[in-house]
């Protein structure tokens, strides 16, 4: 006799459940090369060298767009500019250590609009 459909459905489902990866699967795997990744782009070589290499070698297995993606996300923005360690031990700048100009000391903007949060009631009526 053979099985039912509900049977034979579950059995697809339970063995198509195992075959599923991971969602975050090639962020981890990127995460495994990041180190090598930024070395090279700090070595000069283009990220589309470097991903050409690493998917030959079976290093990462996404697409391009993909590792161009975990590139920009996971190492250019970290890498930002960061003060460097002298001007953190100087302290204080000149431009810093300025007080604020009140507002009746600035000059006034030519043209352009003016947000006034306070309103005044002669223009209302």
């Amino acid at each position: 006799m053979s099985k039912r459909y509900t049977e034979e459905l579950a059995e697809w489902a339970d063995k198509r459940a195992k075959k599923k990866r991971r969602q975050d699967a090639v962020a981890v795997a990127f995460l495994a090369v990041k180190a090598n990744v930024s070395e090279a782009m700090e070595a000069g070589y283009a990220l589309t060298t470097i991903y050409e290499h690493m998917h030959e070698t079976g290093r990462v297995k996404c697409s391009y767009e993909t590792f161009r993606r975990h590139a920009r996300r996971y190492i250019k923005a970290g890498s930002a500019p960061t003060p460097s360690t002298d001007q953190a031990k100087r302290g204080p700048t000149e431009q810093n250590t300025k007080p604020a100009e009140s507002k009746q000391e600035q000059q006034p903007k030519k043209g352009g609009f003016e947000y006034n949060a306070t309103p005044n009631k002669e223009d209302l009526i």
